[in-house]
């Protein structure tokens, strides 16, 4: 198990091999600059933020998407879109680093808005904050690594093949 998020991020980009990399938010990812100086021929496409129409600026699919916490700074439904759009047009394999607060507001993002987005929850890492951050209620943040994987999203249902069929000979011939 990693340690910590860069760790993650090096065994991400390692399990993935991916030639085409979407970034959204923080650009000085120290695991994501090795792994473009180890492979060449490897596209990144950096954008700061991005909006749900930007979504149809790009011509080809993405093979890994990775997404820091720069998506705290839109609203939630504008996220959601966000999300939604990179994983129905753009990438099968998205990957979300993302503090959450321990008691949200009701417009911050919480675990169960990325579960509903099909998103799973891959790791938790805690980090004290600073004293000069403001916050003073909550001595550790915790940053949180989700994913979405189209080979993951959908398990492949047992019963639905000829051994559980009615009539296991018309399995597949006919349908109504």
């Amino acid at each position: 198990m990693p340690v910590s998020p860069d760790q993650l991020l090096a065994e991400i980009l390692h399990q993935h091999q991916a030639k085409s990399i979407l970034l959204i938010g923080n650009t000085t990812l120290p695991a994501l600059q090795q792994y473009l100086s180890a492979n060449t021929g490897v596209t990144q496409y950096c954008r700061p933020t991005l909006d749900s129409t930007d979504l149809t600026d790009f011509p080809d699919r993405f093979d890994l998407c990775l997404i820091t916490d720069d998506l705290n700074k839109l609203d939630k439904a504008k996220g959601t879109e966000l999300i939604g759009g990179i994983r129905n047009r753009l990438c099968h394999h998205i990957y979300l680093f993302l503090p959450l607060a321990q008691q949200a507001a009701t417009d911050q993002w919480q675990v169960g808005d990325l579960f509903a987005l099909g998103l799973k929850r891959v790791a938790e890492f805690k980090r004290p904050i600073d004293a000069n951050d403001g916050e003073t209620e909550n001595p550790t943040a915790v940053l949180s690594c989700f994913a979405y994987q189209i080979e993951n999203y959908i398990k492949k249902r047992d019963w639905n093949n000829a051994r559980y069929w009615a009539n296991p000979e018309n399995f597949g011939k006919y349908w109504w």
